[in-house]
Protein backbone atom coordinates (compact mmCIF):
# COMPACT_ATOMS: atom_id res chain seq x y z
CA UNK A 1 0.00 0.00 0.00
CA UNK A 2 1.02 3.69 -0.65
CA UNK A 3 -1.03 6.16 1.07
CA UNK A 4 -3.56 6.01 4.24
CA UNK A 5 -5.12 9.03 5.41
CA UNK A 6 -7.73 9.32 8.09
CA UNK A 7 -9.70 12.08 9.31
CA UNK A 8 -8.96 13.29 12.68
CA UNK A 9 -6.08 12.83 15.25
CA UNK A 10 -7.58 10.34 17.00
CA UNK A 11 -7.03 7.71 14.33
CA UNK A 12 -3.39 7.83 14.81
CA UNK A 13 -2.86 4.74 16.98
CA UNK A 14 -5.18 2.62 14.54
CA UNK A 15 -3.09 3.51 11.55
CA UNK A 16 0.35 3.02 13.39
CA UNK A 17 -0.83 -0.31 14.66
CA UNK A 18 -1.34 -1.19 10.95
CA UNK A 19 1.73 -0.45 9.10
CA UNK A 20 2.52 -4.16 9.01
CA UNK A 21 -0.96 -4.64 7.08
CA UNK A 22 -0.47 -1.87 5.14
CA UNK A 23 2.61 -3.49 4.41
CA UNK A 24 1.52 -7.01 2.95
CA UNK A 25 -0.57 -7.29 0.62
CA UNK A 26 -4.05 -6.38 1.76
CA UNK A 27 -6.46 -4.97 -0.28
CA UNK A 28 -6.91 -1.71 0.23
CA UNK A 29 -10.71 -2.38 1.03
CA UNK A 30 -9.43 -4.94 3.97
CA UNK A 31 -7.28 -2.23 5.29
CA UNK A 32 -9.94 0.43 5.69
CA UNK A 33 -11.82 -1.89 7.24
CA UNK A 34 -9.63 -3.41 9.86
CA UNK A 35 -8.44 0.13 10.44
CA UNK A 36 -11.71 1.41 11.49
CA UNK A 37 -12.27 -1.80 13.49
CA UNK A 38 -10.35 -1.28 15.61
CA UNK A 39 -11.56 2.11 17.05
CA UNK A 40 -15.20 0.53 16.02
CA UNK A 41 -15.03 -2.28 18.87
CA UNK A 42 -13.01 -0.16 21.58
CA UNK A 43 -14.97 1.33 23.75
CA UNK A 44 -12.60 4.32 24.60
CA UNK A 45 -12.83 5.70 21.91
CA UNK A 46 -16.78 6.55 22.42
CA UNK A 47 -16.25 10.17 23.14
CA UNK A 48 -15.04 10.36 19.18
CA UNK A 49 -18.54 9.85 18.23
CA UNK A 50 -17.80 6.58 17.08
CA UNK A 51 -18.25 2.78 18.01
CA UNK A 52 -19.36 0.39 21.07
CA UNK A 53 -19.12 3.46 23.27
CA UNK A 54 -20.34 6.12 21.33
CA UNK A 55 -23.14 8.55 22.89
CA UNK A 56 -27.05 7.28 22.76
CA UNK A 57 -29.92 9.04 20.72
CA UNK A 58 -32.36 10.60 22.17
CA UNK A 59 -34.31 7.29 23.41
CA UNK A 60 -31.12 6.13 25.00
CA UNK A 61 -29.61 3.54 22.51
CA UNK A 62 -26.94 4.24 20.14
CA UNK A 63 -27.64 3.89 15.98
CA UNK A 64 -24.52 3.51 13.79
CA UNK A 65 -23.91 4.82 10.07
CA UNK A 66 -21.02 3.33 8.17
CA UNK A 67 -19.88 2.59 4.47
CA UNK A 68 -17.41 1.48 2.49
CA UNK A 69 -16.56 2.30 -1.59
CA UNK A 70 -13.98 0.84 -3.98
CA UNK A 71 -12.80 3.11 -6.79
CA UNK A 72 -11.91 0.75 -9.67
CA UNK A 73 -15.32 -0.95 -9.20
CA UNK A 74 -17.11 1.75 -7.80
CA UNK A 75 -18.82 -0.68 -5.59
CA UNK A 76 -20.50 0.37 -2.43
CA UNK A 77 -22.20 -0.23 0.49
CA UNK A 78 -23.89 1.30 3.59
CA UNK A 79 -26.37 1.07 6.64
CA UNK A 80 -27.63 3.44 8.22
CA UNK A 81 -29.44 3.30 11.74
CA UNK A 82 -27.84 0.20 12.40
CA UNK A 83 -28.93 -0.57 16.07
CA UNK A 84 -26.55 -1.94 18.51
CA UNK A 85 -23.92 -3.66 16.50
CA UNK A 86 -20.78 -1.68 16.82
CA UNK A 87 -18.54 -2.94 13.62
CA UNK A 88 -21.01 -0.90 11.22
CA UNK A 89 -17.84 -0.79 8.73
CA UNK A 90 -18.23 -4.39 8.66
CA UNK A 91 -21.52 -4.74 7.76
CA UNK A 92 -21.62 -2.08 5.62
CA UNK A 93 -19.10 -4.23 3.84
CA UNK A 94 -20.92 -7.09 4.03
CA UNK A 95 -23.90 -5.17 1.98
CA UNK A 96 -21.34 -4.31 -0.20
CA UNK A 97 -20.63 -8.27 -0.66
CA UNK A 98 -23.83 -10.08 0.11
CA UNK A 99 -26.56 -7.91 -0.66
CA UNK A 100 -27.87 -7.03 -3.77
CA UNK A 101 -29.15 -3.56 -2.54
CA UNK A 102 -25.97 -1.20 -1.64
CA UNK A 103 -27.47 0.27 1.13
CA UNK A 104 -29.97 -0.74 4.45
CA UNK A 105 -31.35 1.00 7.51
CA UNK A 106 -32.49 0.81 10.76
CA UNK A 107 -34.89 -2.58 11.58
CA UNK A 108 -33.77 -3.73 7.94
CA UNK A 109 -30.04 -3.04 8.61
CA UNK A 110 -30.21 -4.51 12.03
CA UNK A 111 -31.71 -8.44 10.30
CA UNK A 112 -29.17 -8.50 7.90
CA UNK A 113 -26.61 -7.82 9.96
CA UNK A 114 -28.02 -10.45 12.44
CA UNK A 115 -28.18 -13.33 9.51
CA UNK A 116 -24.74 -12.51 8.61
CA UNK A 117 -23.51 -13.38 12.19
CA UNK A 118 -22.94 -9.99 13.91
CA UNK A 119 -23.69 -9.90 17.15
CA UNK A 120 -25.62 -6.70 19.07
CA UNK A 121 -23.00 -5.06 21.36
CA UNK A 122 -25.01 -5.16 25.12
CA UNK A 123 -22.87 -2.18 26.71
CA UNK A 124 -24.91 -0.39 28.50
CA UNK A 125 -25.50 3.46 27.33
CA UNK A 126 -24.12 5.79 29.94
CA UNK A 127 -26.65 8.81 30.63
CA UNK A 128 -25.76 12.15 28.23
CA UNK A 129 -24.49 14.66 30.83
CA UNK A 130 -23.09 18.16 29.82
CA UNK A 131 -19.51 16.29 30.21
CA UNK A 132 -20.21 14.06 27.56
CA UNK A 133 -19.42 14.55 23.73
CA UNK A 134 -21.52 17.11 21.81
CA UNK A 135 -19.72 17.13 18.15
CA UNK A 136 -19.54 15.26 15.06
CA UNK A 137 -16.40 13.81 13.83
CA UNK A 138 -16.96 11.01 11.44
CA UNK A 139 -14.24 8.86 11.21
CA UNK A 140 -13.07 8.51 8.12
CA UNK A 141 -9.99 6.59 5.96
CA UNK A 142 -8.86 6.50 2.41
CA UNK A 143 -6.28 3.68 1.13
CA UNK A 144 -4.42 3.76 -1.79
CA UNK A 145 -2.96 0.43 -3.32
CA UNK A 146 1.20 -0.27 -4.63
CA UNK A 147 1.15 2.11 -8.34
CA UNK A 148 -2.30 3.44 -7.87
CA UNK A 149 -3.82 0.11 -8.88
CA UNK A 150 -6.16 -0.12 -5.74
CA UNK A 151 -8.12 2.71 -3.78
CA UNK A 152 -10.86 2.09 -0.94
CA UNK A 153 -12.29 5.00 1.26
CA UNK A 154 -14.59 4.02 4.54
CA UNK A 155 -16.21 5.90 7.40
CA UNK A 156 -18.08 4.74 10.53
CA UNK A 157 -20.13 7.05 13.50
CA UNK A 158 -22.15 6.82 16.08
CA UNK A 159 -23.85 9.96 14.84
CA UNK A 160 -24.29 13.53 16.59
CA UNK A 161 -25.41 12.74 20.31
CA UNK A 162 -28.92 13.60 21.06
CA UNK A 163 -30.14 12.87 17.37
CA UNK A 164 -33.22 12.03 16.72
CA UNK A 165 -34.24 7.94 16.32
CA UNK A 166 -33.60 6.76 12.72
CA UNK A 167 -31.58 10.26 12.20
CA UNK A 168 -28.70 9.91 9.09
CA UNK A 169 -26.33 12.78 8.59
CA UNK A 170 -23.73 12.52 5.39
CA UNK A 171 -21.20 9.90 6.64
CA UNK A 172 -23.13 6.67 4.96
CA UNK A 173 -24.70 9.36 2.08
CA UNK A 174 -22.40 8.14 -1.23
CA UNK A 175 -20.94 11.44 -2.38
CA UNK A 176 -21.47 12.98 0.90
CA UNK A 177 -18.93 11.59 3.53
CA UNK A 178 -17.34 9.18 1.29
CA UNK A 179 -16.80 8.97 -2.77
CA UNK A 180 -14.08 7.72 -4.23
CA UNK A 181 -13.44 6.63 -8.66
CA UNK A 182 -10.41 5.10 -10.42
CA UNK A 183 -8.51 8.32 -10.03
CA UNK A 184 -9.07 9.57 -6.65
CA UNK A 185 -10.91 9.64 -2.52
CA UNK A 186 -12.46 11.72 -0.40
CA UNK A 187 -13.64 11.91 3.08
CA UNK A 188 -15.57 14.56 4.79
CA UNK A 189 -16.75 15.12 8.55
CA UNK A 190 -18.74 17.70 10.52
CA UNK A 191 -21.92 18.55 10.41
CA UNK A 192 -23.76 16.11 8.76
CA UNK A 193 -27.23 17.70 8.44
CA UNK A 194 -25.74 20.56 6.53
CA UNK A 195 -22.67 18.55 4.88
CA UNK A 196 -25.30 16.45 2.90
CA UNK A 197 -27.17 19.26 0.96
CA UNK A 198 -23.34 19.65 -0.61
CA UNK A 199 -22.18 16.37 -1.84
CA UNK A 200 -18.36 17.53 -1.04
CA UNK A 201 -16.70 14.14 -1.12
CA UNK A 202 -17.71 13.69 -4.89
CA UNK A 203 -17.21 16.85 -6.13
CA UNK A 204 -13.37 16.92 -4.75
CA UNK A 205 -12.91 13.98 -6.58
CA UNK A 206 -14.88 15.09 -9.62
CA UNK A 207 -12.43 17.93 -10.12
CA UNK A 208 -9.14 15.35 -9.09
CA UNK A 209 -10.69 13.59 -12.14
CA UNK A 210 -10.80 16.79 -13.84
CA UNK A 211 -7.14 17.16 -13.25
CA UNK A 212 -6.80 19.13 -9.94
CA UNK A 213 -4.07 17.96 -7.58
CA UNK A 214 -5.93 16.90 -4.38
CA UNK A 215 -4.94 19.80 -2.11
CA UNK A 216 -6.25 22.00 -4.56
CA UNK A 217 -9.83 20.10 -4.83
CA UNK A 218 -10.21 20.26 -1.59
CA UNK A 219 -10.07 23.89 -1.28
CA UNK A 220 -11.99 24.83 -3.90
CA UNK A 221 -14.77 22.93 -2.58
CA UNK A 222 -14.24 23.98 1.27
CA UNK A 223 -14.66 27.89 0.00
CA UNK A 224 -17.74 27.11 -1.97
CA UNK A 225 -18.98 25.55 0.83
CA UNK A 226 -18.23 28.15 3.52
CA UNK A 227 -19.06 30.95 0.84
CA UNK A 228 -22.93 29.62 1.30
CA UNK A 229 -23.20 28.68 5.28
CA UNK A 230 -20.24 30.38 7.14
CA UNK A 231 -21.42 28.77 10.50
CA UNK A 232 -21.12 25.20 9.39
CA UNK A 233 -18.11 22.99 10.42
CA UNK A 234 -16.89 20.87 7.60
CA UNK A 235 -13.67 18.85 7.09
CA UNK A 236 -12.52 16.91 4.25
CA UNK A 237 -9.27 14.99 3.18
CA UNK A 238 -8.76 13.49 -0.43
CA UNK A 239 -6.22 11.21 -2.21
CA UNK A 240 -5.75 10.76 -5.67
CA UNK A 241 -4.32 7.35 -7.21
CA UNK A 242 -0.70 9.41 -7.55
CA UNK A 243 0.38 9.45 -4.09
CA UNK A 244 -0.70 12.97 -3.36
CA UNK A 245 -2.84 13.87 -0.97
CA UNK A 246 -5.01 17.01 0.29
CA UNK A 247 -7.44 18.23 3.20
CA UNK A 248 -8.71 21.20 4.24
CA UNK A 249 -11.86 22.37 6.58
CA UNK A 250 -13.68 25.27 8.37
CA UNK A 251 -12.44 23.95 12.08
CA UNK A 252 -10.71 26.84 13.55
CA UNK A 253 -9.62 24.91 16.98
CA UNK A 254 -10.49 21.37 17.88
CA UNK A 255 -9.40 19.68 21.61
CA UNK A 256 -8.67 15.67 20.85
CA UNK A 257 -10.71 13.74 23.33
CA UNK A 258 -8.34 11.10 23.62
CA UNK A 259 -4.78 12.99 24.34
CA UNK A 260 -7.03 16.47 24.93
CA UNK A 261 -4.48 18.18 22.67
CA UNK A 262 -5.84 21.34 21.18
CA UNK A 263 -5.20 21.46 17.52
CA UNK A 264 -5.50 25.00 16.34
CA UNK A 265 -7.31 23.18 12.86
CA UNK A 266 -8.58 20.17 11.86
CA UNK A 267 -5.66 17.57 12.41
CA UNK A 268 -5.37 14.36 10.44
CA UNK A 269 -3.26 11.43 10.11
CA UNK A 270 -0.87 10.74 7.21
CA UNK A 271 1.22 7.06 6.44
CA UNK A 272 2.84 6.27 3.45
CA UNK A 273 4.74 3.14 2.64
CA UNK A 274 8.03 5.73 3.12
CA UNK A 275 7.10 6.48 6.62
CA UNK A 276 7.75 4.27 9.83
CA UNK A 277 5.41 6.23 11.66
CA UNK A 278 2.04 7.69 10.47
CA UNK A 279 1.86 11.65 11.13
CA UNK A 280 -0.50 14.07 12.90
CA UNK A 281 -1.11 16.91 10.39
CA UNK A 282 -3.24 20.49 9.90
CA UNK A 283 -5.62 20.82 7.30
CA UNK A 284 -5.70 24.82 5.46
CA UNK A 285 -8.26 26.41 7.21
CA UNK A 286 -10.98 28.33 5.78
CA UNK A 287 -12.44 31.45 7.74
Amino acid sequence: MDLVVGTWSFCFDAIREKQKLYRSQESCLGAVEKTINDIECNEKYGPCIVGRGGPPNSAGYREYDAAVMEGQTLKFGAVTALRGIPDAVSVARAVMERSPHSMLTGEGAGRFALEHGFRVDKTPCQSITENNPIGHDTLGLIAVGQHGGDIAVGVSTSGAPRKHPGRVGDSALPGGGLYANAHGGACCSGDGDEILKFCPSFHIVHLISQGKIPQDACEEVIRNIHSRNSDMEVAVIATDTKGNYGACSTVRSWRDPMTHKLYQGFPFVLWTKDMTCPEIKLAETVS
